[in-house]
């Protein structure tokens, strides 16, 4: 199998820790979406990452497709669970990790095209601003009263937790209008233990 990627979607690095807890560590190929790429646009005709082809180059595109397949072709209890018996509870708050995760992407993608100041005040921007904040303050409450999985092997809610807050780290860090998230920045410590979770840390290639 081949895993299309970049070295920065929080989209890629949900579908990276679902493989590995699955018990497919795959490298990625990595490939610009910016550019193109021929292998991607081959793969998927919207050129986005993550897609995942598999070894009969079918392919698998977008994180949660990934997610899908690997619950119905590795199910529990041979293969980690990543929904868990609270399927409705798992999915609500990954629901709301990837509200986070979408205004964040949107945003910076839009700031590839313009400037900052040309976007971040506009209502489509403030409107994100407040996706991404009121988003990680339901979340900060969700991980400070227990509801989020910070030990063992994580299920969908905590993957996209500590994405959305290691991404809002890595892409909006010191921004005044995130509210304090000591519970979130927990959780990802705790879940780093997690080969998973350590591994897939965002960065810029050099």
């Amino acid at each position: 199998m081949q895993l299309l990627a970049n070295t920065t979607s929080p989209y890629v690095r949900i579908a990276r820790i679902a493989l590995i807890e699955k018990g497919l560590n795959i490298d990625p190929t990595i490939v610009d979406p910016w550019a193109d790429d021929t292998r991607l646009r081959a793969a998927n005709a919207a050129t986005r990452v993550p897609t995942l082809v598999l070894e009969d180059g079918t392919p698998i595109a977008e994180s949660m497709g990934i997610v899908m397949w690997l619950q119905a072709t590795r199910p529990a209890p041979a293969h980690a669970d990543l929904i868990g018996s609270d399927a409705a509870g798992v999915l609500s708050r990954a629901g709301v990790a990837l509200g986070v995760i979408d205004a964040a992407v949107h945003t910076i993608i839009i700031r590839k095209v313009t400037a900052p100041v040309l976007f971040d005040e506009t209502p489509v921007g403030l409107r994100r601003r407040r996706t991404m904040a009121e988003g990680m303050q339901r979340l900060e409450s969700l991980a400070a009263a227990g509801q989020i999985r910070s030990s063992g092997a994580p299920t969908l809610d905590g993957i996209c937790a500590v994405t959305a807050i290691d991404y809002l780290n890595f892409r909006f860090a010191d921004a005044p209008w995130l509210p304090a998230m000591p519970a979130l920045n927990a959780l990802s410590t705790s879940l780093r233990e997690r080969p998973s979770v350590a591994q897939t840390m965002p960065f810029v290639a050099s």
